[in-house]
């Protein structure tokens, strides 16, 4: 059966906070009947408690009295300690009569009934000059009541463990119920704590899923209609989002087309002018055509390193592995480079461990290519560059070593930001467009890697984690 969220998220949140806060209260409320219950238990207990003591009190003070006017009425044959003792045997009426209507035991019950035979059986000998079974029968009323009183007694202790006993008992429940309730809570608590937080989990992974451009995955959100519809927006914003980067891609692609051929023109023409096809050229006319062709070169490099820009950042996330040899990739990159080596009189030294990897080739080509391009630029005329590649801990770690001034401190940070420029090197034709190392740290990113700057003068290490096939 699946859930049904609610039409908004306010909604579904107070559904969370009422089902949770139900089996707390509904526990709350059983433990207030509880108490109630046994606070109003307990007050009848003590109060019918106490009347069965007073009563029995009464009846033990009122039979010394009675005996004694007994006697006395017996003795003297008074009509006024006659009418005396009748007075006296109507208040002992009147106690049994409030004693019977008290919740009494069978046994108290009982001693009560006999205490009436017994004042019946005295009042009957009262008068017949029997003195001594007057006074035997008087005797036996006053075991009567005096067994009363242990009784009434008895009976507040008995009243008192029933209380305890029920006290416990209330407590227990108390303590049941807890066990019961918290666990119920807990589990309403979390299921709906899941149900709150997997919506906003899906929209976090759609805004991750954006930042990080990858434009095919749709935004799926399932939740209130609310939260859904934030969905739709994401997936509005995605979209639109792959319209501009496909917009970006053919106007680079549109650009570097019309650029191409108004600049062959002017690389040719310049290459035919210093060759002198069209005549000899004055020493002066020879610095202009130089100058033409320095800058037409600039223009292609910097053609060229905004469109690879372009495609690094269109292909941030986009990953071909598979299988490749290490050393033929590096002895590829090196000999790409051959004659601009050639040019400044540099040597190279490869260091390379013969491994079969698998991660993405080309992406590990581009970063060597930029890292190699950049030492030669910055290594002085007649030095050497190294290129070191070996594999540690499971990884692919790169160095790439030039002996030329190295990066400034105060720019580290900076170097690898897209347009950042530093220094042109001593005798360099063509200016740096800031691009190389930026398009570097993008490829590095996206291999799941790390880029950073040695303590050497010229020193670039890259750290990449590769899977080692052989």
């Amino acid at each position: 059966m699946q859930f049904r969220y609610p039409r908004s998220f306010f909604k579904l949140l107070a559904v969370a906070f009422f089902l949770a806060v139900l089996p707390l209260t509904a526990g709350l409320f059983a433990m207030t009947v509880a108490i109630q219950k046994l606070s109003t238990q307990s007050q009848q207990a003590v109060f019918d408690a106490a009347r069965i003591a007073h009563g029995s009190r009464q009846l033990a003070e009122v039979l010394p009295t009675l005996e004694r006017a007994a006697r006395q009425s017996q003795v003297l044959q008074d009509e006024s300690l006659r009418v005396g003792y009748e007075r006296l045997r109507e208040e002992f009426a009147e106690v049994i009569a409030l004693m019977q209507d008290m919740p009494l035991d069978a046994e108290m019950r009982a001693l009560l009934n006999r205490m009436v035979e017994e004042e019946a059986g005295a009042y009957q000998l009262q008068g017949k000059g029997q003195g001594r079974d007057l006074t035997e029968a008087f005797s036996r009323l006053a075991v009567t009541g005096s067994e009363m009183l242990v009784h009434s007694s008895a009976v507040i202790d008995r009243e008192a463990s029933a209380l305890k006993g029920q006290a416990e008992e209330a407590e227990n429940s108390a303590r049941l119920q807890l066990l019961v309730v918290v666990p119920v809570a807990l589990l309403v608590v979390a299921g709906f704590t899941y149900l709150l937080a997997r919506p906003i989990a899906q929209i976090e992974a759609g805004i991750r899923s954006l930042g990080e451009r990858r434009f095919h995955e749709r935004v799926v959100v399932e939740g209130p209609d609310d939260l859904v519809q934030l969905g739709e927006q994401l997936n509005w914003l995605r979209e639109r989002l792959q319209q501009l980067e496909e917009q970006k891609a053919q106007f680079l692609r549109h650009v570097s087309h019309e650029l191409k051929t108004p600049l062959t023109a002017l690389r040719e023409g310049s290459e035919l002018l210093a060759e002198g096809t069209a005549g000899a050229l004055a020493p002066r006319q020879q610095e202009i055509v130089r100058i033409l062709r320095d800058n037409s070169l600039h223009l292609q490099q910097l053609i060229e390193d905004l469109l690879r820009h372009g495609e690094a950042e269109f292909r941030a996330v986009r990953l071909e592995i598979r299988e490749f040899p290490l050393a033929d990739l590096v002895t590829g990159v090196a000999e790409r480079h051959g004659i601009a080596m050639q040019a400044k009189q540099l040597t190279l030294r490869k260091e390379v461990m013969a491994q079969q990897l698998r991660s993405d080739p080309e992406r590990v080509r581009v970063i060597l290519d930029n890292l190699l391009s950049n030492a030669i630029k910055h290594a002085p005329a007649g030095s050497e560059i190294g290129l070191l590649a070996s594999i540690e801990a499971g990884q692919l770690q790169l160095q790439v070593l030039d002996a030329g001034p190295g990066v400034p401190a105060d720019v580290r940070e900076r170097v690898f930001e897209p347009f950042f420029r530093g220094a042109t090197p001593p005798g360099s034709k063509v200016k740096s467009t800031g691009l190389g190392l930026s398009i570097c740290r993008d490829h590095v990113r996206a291999l799941g890697g790390t880029i950073t700057i040695g303590d050497g003068r010229g020193d670039f290490r890259v750290v990449l984690p590769v899977e080692i096939v052989a």
